[in-house]
């Protein structure tokens, strides 16, 4: 079982008279110690002959970069559609966690020079972009909120994640783990964080009218081939 430590705290700072709006803010934390839980792994059929992965080093990655965090209401308030890019390097996916509204449209250029053939099978969004070459891209629009999980049918290490939100409170964590919104409305929230190694977390808050709210989540860390 995954032990999750999760810290609500009041902060002694008044905000101005009359504010209808507070600041939510916290820190991720990711512990050595905290068991993981086994994710299954996606089941697909390859549709081409996998290939050897390509033996170039990987840099390393801040554990927050694969970390999503943000805030659900009874009220959608998602942000504008905004144009984004996952481009396949290396056979890999860059960046491998993506965060946008609803709405938005992300590209999928090709950077290898080999095929690729890009696809999802998740509820939200299923598609599959065929397969075309190094220098080729394909669009996908996201209509819908969900976590899109996407793959390559010629790689199967291929792997990324893209959070659709309709909410306009949402970002991957600072490099130290921290995150700040400072436009939150009074009232009942979800704060939802998704790491690959958990999944999806769940946190019921109160924002209210005039003081900030800081939360604290601990999350284990993910294995470093992942």
């Amino acid at each position: 079982m995954i032990r999750l430590g999760f810290y609500t705290l009041a902060a002694f700072c008044i905000w101005p008279a009359g504010g209808i709006s507070s600041e939510v803010s916290g820190r991720i934390i990711i512990d050595k110690t905290v068991a993981k839980r086994t994710v299954p792994a996606a089941v697909y059929d390859l549709r081409g002959v996998a290939v050897r992965e390509n033996p170039a080093e990987h840099r390393g990655v801040n554990g927050f970069e694969r970390v999503a965090v943000w805030l659900e209401s009874s009220t959608p308030s998602a942000a504008k559609p905004v144009n984004s890019t996952m481009q396949q390097h290396q056979s890999h996916f860059d960046p491998d966690l993506l965060i946008v509204p609803v709405g938005s449209t992300v590209a999928f250029p090709n950077l290898d020079p080999i095929f690729h053939n890009i696809f999802s099978l998740s509820r939200s969004q299923s598609f599959d972009l065929g397969y075309y070459p190094q220098g080729r891209s394909r669009n996908v629009t996201f209509p819908r909120s969900g976590i899109v999980q996407v793959y390559c049918h010629v790689h199967p290490a291929m792997y990324g994640v893209i959070v659709v939100t309709s909410s306009r409170w949402a970002e991957k964590p600072a490099s130290d783990g921290t995150f700040s919104w400072s436009d939150v409305p009074a009232g009942k929230y979800r704060l939802v964080v998704w790491q690959k190694s958990t999944g999806l977390v769940h946190k019921s808050i109160v924002v209210p009218k005039t003081n900030p709210i800081q939360v604290t989540i601990t999350l284990p860390e993910e294995d470093e081939e992942n």
